[in-house]
């Protein structure tokens, strides 16, 4: 009798592990494209970003609004041509939804001032305090002191 209680048990336990796996990767947020372009000035604040992609079609990511640093730490040694930037950017939306924070490595060539990096949504207020994402980054610079970023990646 014992036995066959047991048998039962780790059954039921099997089916309802299952069935919890099941349900939850059902119910997962597909990661949706976001497409963020900024045309940002070295050392300024408050550029215009403008975003779109199915993210923002479906409502978690804003489509315009304005993009600040929030921290810049230098690593890396200049003298290889490249310079390695940690970033933390803040971009509040436009329609006063909230705001969400990239953060990033970027490589910078010190020769051509081109950028690349990984990012990644750190964190979110309004309605994207739940927001996760990730992508990457090309920036190439248009005039001295300006750089045209654009981010590809997904949101979710």
């Amino acid at each position: 009798m014992k036995k066959r209680f047991s048998l039962r048990f780790y059954s039921l336990m099997i089916t309802l592990l299952l069935v919890a796996f099941t349900t939850s990767a059902v119910f997962a947020a597909k990661p949706l494209a976001v497409h963020i372009e900024v045309e940002d000035i070295i050392g300024g604040s408050g550029e215009t970003f403008f975003a779109s992609g199915a993210a923002v079609d479906a409502g978690l990511v804003c489509p315009t609004g304005t993009e600040d640093d929030i921290s810049v730490v230098v690593s890396g040694s200049g003298n290889s041509g490249t310079a390695i930037l940690h970033i933390l950017k803040r971009f509040t939306c436009a329609d006063s939804t909230g705001t969400f924070d990239v953060q990033m490595v970027v490589k910078l060539d010190n020769i051509t001032g081109m950028t690349t990096a990984h990012w990644k949504f750190v964190n979110g207020s309004g309605a994207y305090t739940s927001l996760k994402g990730h992508g990457f980054l090309v920036g190439t610079p248009t005039i001295p002191g300006q750089i045209y970023d654009v981010y590809d990646g997904f949101a979710h």
